[in-house]
């Protein structure tokens, strides 16, 4: 009898495991969240990238899209909001925008923020990378809208691509090989800094994630997380949010190192190692 209830028990032991083992298997599969506490259906995970495209023909708009997230900004404004799918080939974006609170062109640092305005977008998935639909604003305002994806999204990321000095005209961030970095603005007039660190979300795509705090800056300061990833240009292009706040900011690369200088005028370029001296004329 014992025997028996032994064998029993060890049935109910093996079958309390492989359940257990389907329930984590289960929880691997899951689609993300998104930031109203949604799950991202497939096709809005799909669209992870970035995206350039404009409202009524107009072609300054920039899009990150995140698992079922939407960061843009436009020529005046910024947006957040979120992607459905509804059903296939169709995507709808719940967005909200602000107005420039800080518009810095020259260090291509915005900060959207203040009356809000809502969007409702209802798109088609023309292609595998482009988006069409029209656009209601504020349920009075209509109009078209384009997104073309980038296709840079698909690049890999590390942290050693952003070791350096990351400039813009007045803006300076040093990164390290660890992803950590700090950050000023190097005018007189200024006394913005910024620290944080960068990490790795998945090393087959671009994006990553950073956290950044934010000092005597305008009108965007505290610790925030976002995103970041290097564009196509070779710039560093980075998205955060602090409640409708809305941050963006974009650094031109590091200077190449290694290179070869030029002499300058009167001075004899000295050959390295095994190379000849041209000969005298």
């Amino acid at each position: 009898m014992s025997g028996l209830l032994s064998s029993k028990l060890l049935i109910i032991l093996l079958s309390l495991g492989l359940a257990a083992c389907v329930d984590l298997e289960d929880d691997d599969d899951e689609n993300p969240i998104n930031s109203e506490g949604e799950t991202v259906d497939d096709t809005s995970l799909a669209l992870n990238g970035f995206w350039d495209g404009g409202l009524d023909q107009t072609d300054t708009l920039r899009v990150l899209i995140y698992n079922g997230d939407f960061y843009g900004l436009d020529g005046d404004k910024g947006f957040f909001g979120t992607v459905a799918s509804p059903q296939d080939e169709e995507v709808d974006f719940t967005l909200t925008s602000y107005p420039f609170a800080h518009e810095d062109t020259g260090n291509n640092e915005f900060v959207a923020d203040g009356l809000a305005t809502s969007y409702t977008i209802n798109g088609l998935l023309a292609t595998t990378s482009t988006i069409v639909g029209e656009f209601t604003a504020n349920a009075t305002e209509f109009g078209s809208i384009t997104l073309v994806n980038d296709t840079t999204y698909a690049n890999n990321s590390s942290l050693t691509s952003l070791v350096g000095k990351w400039t813009t005209t007045d803006l300076e961030m040093n990164i390290t090989s660890r992803g950590n970095f700090l950050g000023f603005n190097t005018s007189e007039t200024q006394n913005c800094s910024f620290e944080g660190e960068f990490n790795i979300i998945n090393s087959s795509n671009s994006l990553l994630s950073i956290t950044i705090d934010r000092r005597n800056c305008e009108d965007f300061n505290g610790e925030t997380t976002g995103f970041a990833a290097i564009n196509g240009e070779g710039e560093l292009e980075i998205y955060s949010r602090n409640g409708s706040s809305l941050l963006f900011m974009k650094f031109s690369p590091p200077a190449a190192t290694g290179g070869t200088e030029t002499p300058a005028e009167g001075e004899e370029e000295t050959p390295t190692d095994g190379e000849a001296e041209a000969p005298a004329e």
